[in-house]
């Protein structure tokens, strides 16, 4: 905590890999001093500046302002460095941590290079953590920049969302049951669909569909051949619209 931390941390992978899950929760857990700031919905330089000094107010003892100007990264350095002056932020890192940071190219282009040297721009303890889609490869500023430690997220495996999906079963249903739906929801849509918001999302629309015969009497939890030939057609009717939205 009380040492220099790594200047700035790339971390990349596919939506809904657990990035921002995992970086929230270690960093709440571990009751790090912490600003988290989306980039898509600070989309410019100054408000993803003002907003990252609005957020350290928290720390701070001096009496808080809901706007902090801010025009310059020039200008953001010599506040940030006035905002880091409390003792709490004096003896242990400070992480800013930049959501959807692929929206930082669409900045100024001294806004990256300043990002990930921010710790030598300011000597102050403090690490910048970047989460993106893409790969650092094609983040990296056309210029010379400091590099950063990266990280990757793989993919969810099949057998991670199974277990991941099979934990939201409706309480009046067996967890067998529900675990049997959504290796059928899996062995649909695995191959198209890894994205875990959206599978999340097909499993609670289409789960009352797969419900219907043992809620008419027609069949039992373990009438699988049943289950299944009622589902199918509600299935392949999903499978167009999340086909078509993979591919677009």
């Amino acid at each position: 905590r009380q040492q220099f931390s790594f200047p700035s941390i790339f971390i990349y992978g596919h939506t809904s890999s657990g990035k921002t899950y995992v970086i929230q929760t270690l960093l709440n857990t571990l009751e790090l001093p912490h600003v988290f700031v989306n980039c898509v919905e600070y989309f410019t330089s100054r408000l993803l500046l003002e907003e990252i000094l609005i957020q350290l107010q928290s720390y701070s003892e001096a009496e808080q302002t809901s706007h902090v100007p801010c025009d310059t990264f020039n200008d953001f350095v010599r506040l940030f460095k006035q905002a880091v002056e409390s003792q709490e932020l004096q003896d242990q890192t400070l992480y800013i941590v930049l959501d959807r940071a692929e929206q930082l190219r669409e900045m100024e282009a001294n806004v990256l290079p300043a990002f990930l040297r921010l710790q030598e721009l300011t000597d102050r303890n403090v690490t910048v953590i970047l989460l993106s889609e893409i790969v650092w490869e094609l983040f990296r500023p056309s210029v010379g920049c400091f590099e950063p430690f990266t990280l990757y997220f793989p993919d969810y495996s099949i057998g991670h969302l199974q277990k991941i999906l099979s934990q939201n079963h409706p309480p009046e249903y067996s967890t067998d049951f529900y675990a049997a739906y959504i290796n059928i929801l899996l062995g649909v849509f695995y191959m198209v669909c890894r994205d875990l918001k959206e599978l999340q999302h097909l499993a609670a629309l289409n789960f009352s569909k797969y419900c219907e015969p043992v809620v008419r009497g027609e069949a039992t939890e373990r009438d699988t051949r049943k289950l299944w030939k009622n589902i199918e057609p509600h299935l392949k009717k999903a499978m167009q619209t999340v086909y078509l939205r993979e591919v677009s």
